[in-house]
C-alpha cells in the first residue's frame, strides 16, 4: 500500500457571512438550529502508512472536535463570553474513524466534500504518525478552540489541526494565505478570559454591526476557513473532488514544540485513542 495523506474539506451548508459579527452570529445559529452535521464546516485528516505503528495501526481518519457539543454550547451561552467563543478553550476530542467515515460519506452525498491527496514516502508517513502520537501523548487533543497556539501543542480547532498536518505531509508551510480568515473582534463584544467581562449573544446581535479596525480596538482572530479553502480548491481544479499534491523530498516546515502545559497521557490511553481513530 502506497502511503498517503488526505485533507478532507467539508464546508458549511451555505457560506458563512463574515461581513459583521451580527451576520456571522445569525447564520451560525441558523445552521445549528437546522441541525446540520457541519454547521461551520470541518477538516478531517487521513493518513495511510505501509507499516503499522506500535499499536498495530496503519490507517487513520480523524479531526479535532468539541466533546459533548450541545452541552458545551449551553455552557458557553450561560457563561456569556460573546465573541470570546473565538478564543474559548472547549473540551476537545479526536473524531473516531468510524464516525469520520460516515460523515465523509454524508458530505460526499451532499456535494460538500473536496480532498487534497499527498503521496508520501515511508519516512514522511512516519513523521505524521509520530506527530499525531505526540499530540495525543501531550494531551493537546483535549483542548479545542481558536485561542491556542498549535505549534506549542496547546490545542487547536479542526482547521488549524488539519492545516498543520497538511503542511507536514507536503513538507513546507503550504497552507495558502487565501485560506486564512482574519477579523478583529471588537473588544466590547469579547467576554471570558480575554477581558474578564460577561457579554451576551443579544449584545453581539444588537451591537455587532462592524468588526474592529485593528488591534487597538479588537482582538485578532485568524484561522484557516473551510469556505475559503473550498473556493480555493474549486479555483485550482474546477469540479474536481480530489486534488493531488507532490510532497517535497525534505521536510521544511515547523513541527510542534510541545510546551509541557498538560499532563502526559499513559500508553493505555494512547492505545484507546489509536483504536478509536483507526480505519478498520
Amino acid at each position: 500500500m502506497q502511503p498517503f495523506f488526505k485533507l478532507h474539506v467539508v464546508p458549511p451548508p451555505k457560506p458563512l457571512d463574515w461581513s459583521s459579527p451580527k451576520s456571522l452570529l445569525k447564520q451560525t445559529l441558523y445552521h445549528h438550529l437546522i441541525q446540520d452535521s457541519a454547521p461551520i464546516g470541518h477538516f478531517y485528516i487521513e493518513i495511510q502508512s505501509d507499516t503499522p505503528n506500535r499499536f498495530g495501526v496503519s490507517h487513520v481518519v480523524t479531526g479535532m472536535s468539541r466533546s459533548h457539543k450541545n452541552l458545551s454550547t449551553i455552557q458557553v451561552m450561560g457563561s456569556q463570553v460573546g465573541l470570546g467563543t473565538f478564543f474559548y478553550d472547549f473540551p476537545g476530542t479526536l473524531d473516531s474513524g468510524e464516525k469520520s467515515l460516515r460523515h465523509l460519506e454524508w458530505a460526499a452525498s451532499k456535494g460538500r466534500l473536496k480532498s487534497i491527496r499527498v503521496e508520501l514516502s515511508r519516512d514522511r508517513a512516519q513523521v505524521l504518525f509520530d506527530e499525531l502520537e505526540l499530540w495525543m501523548k501531550h494531551g493537546s487533543y483535549r483542548h479545542y478552540g481558536g485561542g491556542h497556539q498549535i505549534l506549542r501543542g496547546e490545542g487547536s480547532g479542526c482547521a488549524e489541526f488539519g492545516s498543520h498536518f497538511l503542511n507536514l505531509a507536503v513538507g513546507s508551510s503550504f497552507t495558502p494565505q487565501e485560506w486564512m480568515r482574519k477579523v478583529f473582534a471588537p473588544r466590547g463584544l469579547v467576554g471570558g478570559e480575554r477581558t474578564q467581562k460577561r457579554v451576551s449573544l443579544l449584545k453581539v446581535f444588537l451591537e455587532g454591526q462592524h468588526w474592529a479596525a485593528d488591534e487597538s480596538s479588537g482582538f485578532l482572530y485568524s484561522t484557516p476557513d473551510m469556505d475559503l479553502a473550498w473556493a480555493w480548491l474549486e479555483n485550482q481544479a474546477p469540479g474536481e473532488k480530489e486534488w493531488i499534491l507532490t510532497a517535497r523530498p525534505a521536510l521544511d516546515c515547523r513541527r510542534i514544540q510541545f510546551s509541557g502545559k498538560y499532563p502526559l497521557e499513559p500508553d493505555s490511553r494512547l492505545e484507546e485513542l489509536w483504536q478509536k481513530i483507526r480505519v478498520v
